[in-house]
């Protein structure tokens, strides 16, 4: 089955590092430590999509906001509209929009019950190179 046939949901991580929105600049730091991940993705209480926070975010905040970054919260840099695709879509799709958006990750989503969305994979730029190569 080739890039054309194969679907998101069929190569994606299921492994999510979630961070709570009101989680703090210093929660933020170590949650990157500990997961050895370059992005984070940001949930509401009840579990919605919120955003995602990047080492390079991290590193902006770090330069926008100085010392008052220890005040600051994962809402407060996260990147709100991060680009996300279906776990239907096929790799094709996915290899696509990460190009057009020159990105390296999509959020694979869901739609909830009450029409929001939730996180249930990422697909990285490697994950689909990876299939290439097989």
């Amino acid at each position: 089955m080739g890039i054309e046939e194969k679907t998101v949901a069929e190569v994606m991580s299921r492994t999510l590092y979630t961070i709570p929105i009101d989680a703090t600049f210093s929660q933020i730091v170590d949650a990157f430590l500990e997961a050895k991940v370059s992005a984070l993705i940001v949930t509401a209480p009840n579990g919605e999509f919120m955003g995602i926070i990047s080492k390079t975010d991290v590193i902006s905040a770090l330069k926008k906001f100085g010392k008052e970054v220890w005040e600051k919260t994962a809402e407060d840099i996260l990147c709100p509209k991060p680009y996300t695709i279906e776990g239907g879509a096929t790799l094709k799709e996915a290899a696509r929009k990460m190009l057009n958006h020159r990105v390296h990750r999509l959020i694979v989503v869901t739609p909830s019950s009450v029409g929001k969305f939730v996180p249930v994979g990422v697909l990285s730029a490697t994950d689909v190179l990876r299939e290439l190569a097989l």
